[in-house]
């Protein structure tokens, strides 16, 4: 067995989470998760100046993914709504730091 067979052999449960996290989009997405806390959508789209559906979509594909989760609460930025904060799993942190590493090589 090669070297390359037996990376892709012990890590195939995250090869699947590095082609889904592995687009120019998310990983801008999971790169801010990594700034603060949690954030949503809109704060997300303004930041990265892309559409808020656009956004929604690809944060959707990375919770699927499990290297983002989502929760419900409050924002009063302009007055007090509900909304949906996404914040980086333990799992989402380790595969950007894993895609990071090998676009360094």
């Amino acid at each position: 067995m090669t070297e390359l067979e037996l990376i892709f052999k012990e890590n195939a449960a995250d090869i699947e989470k590095i082609h889904v996290a592995a687009q120019p989009t998310r990983l801008q997405i999971l790169n801010s998760l990594t700034k603060t806390e949690k954030l949503y959508a809109t704060n997300l789209g303004k930041e990265l100046n892309v559409e808020r559906k656009v956004i929604a979509f690809h944060l959707n594909a990375l919770e699927k993914a499990g290297l983002v989760k989502s929760e419900y609460g409050l924002s009063y930025e302009n007055r007090p709504s509900a909304v949906k904060y996404y914040q980086l799993t333990p799992k989402g942190r380790d595969i950007l730091e894993k895609i990071l590493n090998m676009l360094k090589k």
